[in-house]
């Protein structure tokens, strides 16, 4: 049996020898730690997973951590101690001054008589791990295994994963374990003692009186005492570690407690009085005097002794280290990627795929009857075909099928059957992955449209008539005239066309004005099944006016008149605007009856710096935007002297001049013997087939005069002077 009273450190692990086999020794490492199997592995196992649909608690996953811990040396850890501990029996056994050689270490295995295990994970049943299960006690023999399975939310299965990688640890796990020892020597008193008295006297005299009243005295006396008491006493010895002494106080006591326990005093009996007053009451004793005495004891005395066993605690507990800092038979570290997996369950083989069915018109208002739905899959290989009736709009048809292929187009035909009509209308076969299968009102054969009014003021439009139409092929042209007024503010109109409506409404509208004036809207379409009906100027137009030009310096200002005429509903609008250097854009918007037609116009004046002034007509605006300005652009022209002869010329002026509408302009350009050989004007021109000029060039001679060379209709880019004057 384990000598308790003498344990040793060696490598990390506590060492216990026996008390009499010098031999045997047994180890107890500090802490427990993840189980290792035969190959060398952790029993260790950590699963995050993703659901494929959504679930009504709103998870989206979650994760496993399924592991083993034990409480127990490895065989490496063995392997390791045995040469030391040879060592220390060696010299054990010559101290025992016994002959020859010290026989060979052996490690013996404690046997453990009771014991529990706590695990704590992150936030143990909280908002990370939703449960941690693990048996109540662990094995009591071999290594002590506890089997531990954590479940996860997904929140946790993410901080997990990151936790258990790398140093550290976060896995907290607490044996409680008791295995029989022998005592040190030293000596151990624990005793108890506990007592309960109860003591209860009723004396009742009575004198019966024939002329008064008669006489009656009562007196009770009842006493309760009750008194417990108990104590552990150490005796040391010669031991003087105070974890020892400790370890045997912590035992003495849990022994008293175990003794309270079992020894409770059961309540002394409580006399009623009522009962002892009967006799006076129903018997008619006159003189009654009771009394009662009860007495119970408990004692509880043990002396302890060395030899004697005791149950003795290790406790050991700690966090593990991850499995990534310990390393294998090899001599290498763990990989995370081999104890860990990531599952998505969405499964191909378990699939499934769901079609609500409903129909999105109202059955209540409409000639409608019934929707017949029919929907077919055959992706699995085995044909699936569902029919249902909907009767209204709260109503829905539910297919279900398990995916083949991971297909999930399905074909769908209706069949739609109208109140009063023997004819039904049968949709063509229609393909589509969508869940929820919508049937509109457009796609059941009824063509309904309502009309209701917009901003239209009742107090400006007395009435507004509408005129609607429609036609496709198949149907014939269907068309009805309706009105509004403030008595009949909404108007509807159905028709049964037998077939989905595919092509928008068409309608017109005619106002009524009060003034007595009648506005007539253009032709619009809609594909709504509600048709709003504004005021008949609820269309706004809007032109754009942009300037571009040489504001800064040429041009000074563009006056813009601007027109709108319909001559449908006899409506005119006009405006001016100035564009300047500060402003060179506007938009006018103005109100319309019609959408688009009418006809717009503008006519301008552009105003120079130098005080000139160009006018341009009236003239139709061509989409909604104006341009209007003046733009001179620049054609640099070099004018070369190298081929003049000074000996004859002293100096020659060139005069360049080009005109055109809107442009015209001159230059000078003086050459000398000493000056610059090219020179260059920058043309203006706003016609690029007009960029010709025409030029003089004068040629001043010695003797003071002077001969002058004329041309007309140049185009060079480059003049080369010649010579001298011919």
């Amino acid at each position: 049996m384990l000598k308790w009273d003498a344990p040793e450190t060696v490598a990390g692990v506590t060492v216990y020898w026996d008390d009499t086999d010098i031999a045997k020794a047994y180890l107890l490492p500090s802490t427990p730690r993840f189980r290792i199997d035969a190959d060398g592995n952790p029993v260790f196992k950590f699963m995050k997973y993703r659901f494929p649909i959504d679930r009504k608690d709103g998870k989206k996953g979650g994760g496993f951590l399924v592991c083993d811990v034990e409480f127990g040396v490895t065989k490496q850890q063995e392997d390791d101690l045995r040469g030391p501990m040879q060592d220390r029996l060696d010299a054990r056994w010559k101290a025992a001054r016994r002959a020859g050689a010290a026989p060979a270490v052996a490690f013996g295995q404690l046997s453990y008589l009771r014991g529990t295990a706590a695990v704590q994970i992150l936030d143990s049943g909280g908002a990370l791990v939703e449960k941690v299960h693990n048996p109540a006690s662990p094995s009591l023999f071999g290594p002590m295994i506890l089997p531990i399975t954590v479940e996860l939310s997904p929140e946790g299965a993410t901080i997990l994963e990151e936790s258990l990688q790398g140093k550290g640890g976060v896995v907290q796990v607490v044996y409680d374990i008791w295995t029989p020892v022998k005592l040190p020597p030293m000596s151990a008193h624990v005793w108890f003692s506990a007592s309960k008295f109860s003591s209860f006297h009723q004396h009742i005299d009575v004198e019966e009186n024939f002329c008064s009243e008669d006489d009656y005295t009562e007196s009770i006396t009842d006493l309760v005492v009750q008194s417990d008491a108990g104590d552990v006493e150490i005796d040391p010895g010669t031991v003087t570690d105070q974890k020892v002494i400790q370890g045997v106080r912590d035992w003495a006591w849990s022994t008293l407690a175990d003794a309270t326990t079992r020894m409770v005093l059961g309540d002394v009996p409580i006399q009623n009085p009522e009962e002892i007053r009967k006799l006076y009451t129903e018997q008619d004793f006159e003189n009654i005097d009771v009394n009662v005495m009860t007495t119970r004891l408990v004692n509880f005395d043990r002396t302890y002794t060395e030899q004697q066993v005791m149950e003795w605690n290790p406790q050991p507990r700690g966090t593990l280290p991850n499995i990534t800092g310990m390393t294998g038979p090899d001599g290498k570290t763990y990989k995370w990627a081999d104890f860990s997996s990531v599952v998505d369950l969405d499964d191909p083989f378990f699939r499934i795929m769901t079609v609500n069915a409903r129909v999105n018109a109202p059955f209540d208002s409409l000639p409608l009857h019934s929707v017949e739905v029919k929907i077919e899959y055959d992706k699995t290989g085995q044909k699936q075909v569902a029919e249902f009736a909907l009767l209204g709009p709260d109503q829905m048809g539910t297919f279900s099928s398990f995916v083949g292929g991971n297909d999930r187009r399905y074909t769908y035909t209706y069949q739609v059957n109208y109140k009063g009509e023997a004819q039904a209308f049968v949709s063509d076969p229609k393909v589509s992955n969508d869940p929820s299968l919508i049937i509109n009102v457009g796609d059941i054969g009824i063509l309904d449209v309502a009309i209701k009014p917009g901003d239209l003021r009742f107090d400006q439009v007395t009435s507004a008539q509408v005129t609607l139409w429609y036609e496709d092929d198949g149907v014939p042209r269907l068309e009805t005239s309706l009105t509004l007024d403030k008595d009949h503010a909404e108007a509807r109109w159905t028709k049964v066309i037998f077939q989905a409506r595919r092509k928008p409404v068409h309608y017109k509208v005619k106002y009524f004005m009060a003034d007595g004036r009648e506005f007539e809207g253009g032709e619009r379409t809609t594909a709504s099944t509600e048709l709003r009906i504004n005021d008949p100027f609820g269309s706004t137009r809007t032109v754009q006016v942009r300037g571009f030009g040489d504001f800064a310096t040429r041009i000074d200002a563009i006056f813009v008149d601007l027109s709108y005429v319909d001559n449908v509903n006899d409506y005119t609008q006009t405006t001016s605007i100035t564009l300047t250097g500060q402003s060179t854009f506007e938009d006018w918007q103005f109100p319309a009856i019609l959408a688009d037609g009418g006809l717009l116009t503008y006519s301008a004046n552009i105003r120079f710096k130098d005080g000139t002034v160009q006018s341009i007509p009236s003239t139709p605006i061509e989409g909604s935007t104006v341009m209007l300005g003046d733009v001179l652009l620049e054609q640099p022209i070099t004018v070369m002297s190298d081929l003049v002869d000074w000996t004859a010329a002293r100096l020659v002026k060139v005069s360049l001049h080009h005109t055109e509408a809107g442009a015209d302009d001159t230059e000078d350009l003086v050459f000398k013997p000493t000056g610059e050989t090219s020179l260059v004007w920058k043309m203006p021109y706003k016609d690029k087939a007009k960029k010709t000029y025409s030029y003089t060039a004068t040629y001043f001679l010695p003797d003071g005069t002077s001969a002058s060379v004329t041309k007309d209709g140049v185009g060079d880019e480059t003049l080369v002077l010649p010579g001298k004057a011919s």
